[in-house]
This record gives C-alpha cells, structure tokens and sequence, in this order.
C-alpha cells in the first residue's frame, strides 16, 4: 500500500477523533502522528524528502513561534480576567444602558470585544455571571442571553492575532504580524471585515431582544482588585505591533517575547496574587498547546504527500477560473464544516489548499485565506457544538437549570451567522477581490 493513501486514512480518522471526542484530543492527535511516523519507517522508500522524519516534524512542521505567542497571551489573558477589570467594564456598560435590550446587546457586543485579544471560552465564563444577573433583575430567561455573548465572543476571534488559534494558524502560513490583522499591503484586514460582520450581527440580536424594553436597574459597580495586568495587555498589544519591524517574516521574535513577557506577568502574579496564579497554573491549557502543535504537522504530513493540492485542483475544476466563486465556496463550505466540526484542524488543512487555489484560479492566496477564517471562525455559532465557547455557555445553563436544544441555539446562531458572514466576506471581497 501507498504511504501517501495510509497518510490520508490516518489524518481521516485522527480529524473524526478530534470531532466526535471532548477528551484526550491532544493525545489523540499525537497517537496518528505516531502512526504516520511508524508507517514511514516501514515504507522508507516512499518518503525521499522525509516529511515525517523527527527533524522535519520539530523544524518544518511545528510553527514555534505561534505557540510562542499563544503561551504567552493565555498567561496575561488569565491574570487579567482575574483582575477584575473586564467585570468593572462589563457593570459599567450596564449601568449605563436604559433598557434591558440594550443592556444585552451591550454585554454581548462587550463579550465580542475582549474576545479580540482573550480566549473566546475565557471570555463567556467572564461575562456569564453578568448575563445571570440580568436575567434575575429583568425575569428574563438567560438562554438567550448567554446564547448571545457565546456567537459575539466566537465572532471577533479571528479579529487579531491573538484572538483565537485559527488567527495564529494564519499567522504562522502567511508570515503576517500582529498590524497585518488591521492592514494588510496597504488595504484594510480582518479585523475590519470581523467589525462589520459585527455591526451587522448586532441588528440581529437588536431584533431577537427587540421585545425587551423594560427599564433597567442600577447595578452595583465593583471595583477591581488590581490594573497591573491591564499594563501587561497593553505591554503585549504594543509589543506584537512592533515587533514585525525586527522580525518581518513572523519567524521568532513574537513567539519569543510574548512568552518571556507571560512568565513576567506570572511571576509578578506569584509575588502578590499567589492564590491566584496557582490556580491560573492548574487550569492553564497545556493540552490545547500540545493539540495545536500535532494539528501542525498533520497538516505539514498532508501537504507534503499531495493532498493540499488535490483539494485545491478539485475546488479549482468545479468553479473553472471565477475567482469570486472559488472564494464564495470556501467561506460557505467552511461555515458549513465548522457549525460542526473543529475547526482549528480543518483551517490548519485548508491554509495551504487556499495558497495552491490562488495560483490555479487566481487572485490573491489572502483573500482565499480570509473567506477560510471568517467560514470557518463565525460558521462555528450555528450550533451549540461548533466552538468551544458554546458548550461552555451551554454548560453554564445547564448549571442553573436550562436545558438547551438544537433548535434554541440555532434560532438565533443561524441568523447571527448568516449576517455576520455575509457582511464579512463581502467587505473583504471589496477590497482584496
């Protein structure tokens, strides 16, 4: 048998582990690439370049310097959220909203923002209690509340570079810097593209509350316990904007400095929160750094044995040399894929296919790149198992007694998604198509 067909069949069956599976996915990955390894040492001769040989997996395959930044940010991430600000923030907008329906909107267009620079399931464990809080002030029911702040935050995690980790994925393929995610050769990036799918899913949700109109209650402002680690964000953002004038190929310096500013920000949260930072430690996500390097080289293993470029040549013939079209179906078959399978797995596949399909259809590879990240980032929101956040805000109900369907959670992520796709990917098809 071909090594190139055992490559496919294991990375098929590892991509079903990783959609079916809550557990153990990290180790599941790295058993395929186990797999794959083994293979190659009894079909040598079918691996002349040594794609899945130890030096090509460490030094090719694996993008250091995006788990570098990753490792970092969900250090200072986690000591923010404990700080207490972001609640600060979310009480304000709050207390200063007149209705319960703008209050809402308020929390889940909040929810969307920190979500820019904060892990999205990080982000609705943070603005949860808010949620419940104004539920029990207004009696009204927090399932589609909390169903809100989850698709706002998944939304504008593909805003920046240390959104979510498909943001990183593109990072690392396309050599951009943190400032590329805002302006990209001169034309607005993805970040404007995720604010006006924002906007646009904002009238969505204006629409879904619309019957809310009660006044709201004042509500207590608590203050933070600490704003240091608000200076380690804005150290971080400064830092990664920066640092493509020294490093422009996305190669070291990013990762490298955002983990020694992280173990910064750790130690100085042992030396005066250390309850705190021990608890940051024990919940800190090495699995999701372990996953994310073996989703690397399974998508290095199917690049290297043919099948990048058999996806693209099969995308290509189906849509002949329309760029818009060839464009259009990669947004929508990667909404269609991520409403229910991961999608950090499916964008680091598809990265490259998006590379070969520019040169066989043409246009620009980013704006193949883009559809992909939007798709596959907001198609997430159409069902309760397509982003992380959404079976942790689901978790959240089930907690306090809510029971959430299918049907509940599509009745407002199937036109959050619809929208907010729409006005994405056709305001970076204005500019890049």
């Amino acid at each position: 048998m071909q090594l190139r067909w055992i490559v496919l069949g294991i990375f098929t069956l590892t991509y079903a582990f990783l959609c079916l599976s809550c557990r153990r996915r990290a180790l599941g990955v790295w058993i395929g690439i186990a797999l794959m390894a083994l293979a190659r040492l009894v079909l040598a001769g079918q691996d002349p370049a040594g794609a899945l040989t130890p030096r090509a997996v460490v030094f090719d395959a694996v993008s250091w310097n995006v788990l570098g930044v990753l490792a970092g940010a969900m250090l200072i991430a986690d000591l923010f959220m404990a700080s207490g600000v972001p609640l600060l923030l979310a009480d304000l907008i709050v207390d200063h909203c007149r209705t319960t329906r703008l209050a809402i909107v308020g929390v889940c267009l909040f929810s969307g923002l920190i979500s820019a620079f904060v892990d999205n399931v990080t982000t609705v464990l943070l603005v949860s209690p808010i949620a419940l809080a104004i539920s029990q002030r207004t009696q009204v029911s927090p399932v589609p509340i909390l169903i809100g702040i989850a698709v706002s935050a998944n939304l504008q995690g593909a805003a920046t570079l240390i959104g979510d980790p498909p943001s990183m994925l593109l990072a690392g393929a396309f050599r951009l810097s943190f400032n590329d995610f805002f302006f990209h050769a001169g034309k607005p990036s993805l970040f404007f593209a995720m604010q006006v799918g924002a906007a646009a899913s904002a009238v969505v949700l204006f629409l879904v509350f619309r019957r809310h109109r009660q006044p709201m209650e004042p509500v207590e402002v608590v203050k933070p316990k600490t704003w240091v680690p608000v200076g380690f964000i804005v150290v971080m953002i400064a830092f990664l904007a920066s640092s493509s004038r020294f490093d422009p190929d996305f190669r070291w310096l990013a990762g490298t400095g955002n983990l020694i500013l992280g173990t910064v920000a750790f130690a100085w949260g042992m030396m005066h929160e250390p309850g705190e930072a021990k608890q940051i430690l024990k919940r800190y996500e090495f699995p999701t750094m372990f996953l994310l390097a073996g989703i690397f080289v399974l998508a290095y293993a199917m690049d290297r044995f043919g099948w990048v470029k058999a996806i693209a040549e099969g995308i290509a013939n189906l849509v002949g040399g329309n760029q818009f079209a060839a464009y259009t179906l990669i947004v929508w078959i990667s909404v269609l894929v991520s409403a229910f399978v991961d999608n950090i797995a499916y964008v680091a596949l598809m990265l490259p296919v998006t590379k070969t399909l520019a040169a066989a259809v043409g246009g620009d590879a980013f704006l193949y790149a883009s559809g992909l990240l939007i798709g596959a980032c907001i198609g997430g929101n159409i069902t309760p198992i397509g982003a992380s956040c959404n079976v942790v805000a689901v978790g959240v109900l089930r907690r306090e007694g809510h029971a959430v369907t299918f049907g509940q959670f599509a009745r407002i992520g199937l036109p959050f998604t619809l929208a907010a796709t729409t006005a994405a990917y056709l305001f970076v098809w204005a500019f890049w198509g």
